[in-house]
């Protein structure tokens, strides 16, 4: 019975410690989300088309939302939320959203925001990127 009691109160120990990294990583992180790998898809789009995105983004507290925001034709700009496909760790993963169609002789910019599960919100943008369906 001893040796059960002594286990019963290390792992609560253990587990108080490993609650308090945790909620100090969400507390302390002021880092923006990373995003990487931008996919765009289709590789070559044709005329019609629907336009998808798929981006990974990681941060030390996780990603809890990304957003596609796009224009087509220079007119106003967009925004929706994609949607969170796969989990690469806990810290992060795959989203993925898309916009459209495309016909021939458009423009079309796009760029993604990803904001962090911190206390703090933070936030970071991919480039804008500029995608054409040319004849």
């Amino acid at each position: 019975m001893r040796t059960q009691t002594k286990l019963i109160g290390i792992g609560t120990i253990l587990i108080a410690l490993l609650s308090s990294i945790t909620l100090l990583a969400v507390l302390v992180d002021v880092q923006r989300p990373d995003i990487y790998d931008v996919s765009i898809l289709p590789v070559a789009p044709q005329s019609g088309n629907r336009i998808e995105i798929v981006v990974y983004c990681i941060d030390p507290s996780g990603v809890s939302l990304a957003q596609l925001s796009w224009s087509k034709k220079g007119g106003a700009w967009q925004t929706q939320d994609m949607q969170f496909i796969a989990c690469l760790c806990a810290a992060g993963g795959r989203w993925v959203g898309d916009f459209g169609p495309i016909y021939e002789g458009d423009t079309a910019e796009f760029y993604v925001t990803a904001f962090d599960s911190s206390v703090y919100r933070n936030s970071a943008d991919t480039q804008v990127f500029t995608l054409g369906i040319s004849s």
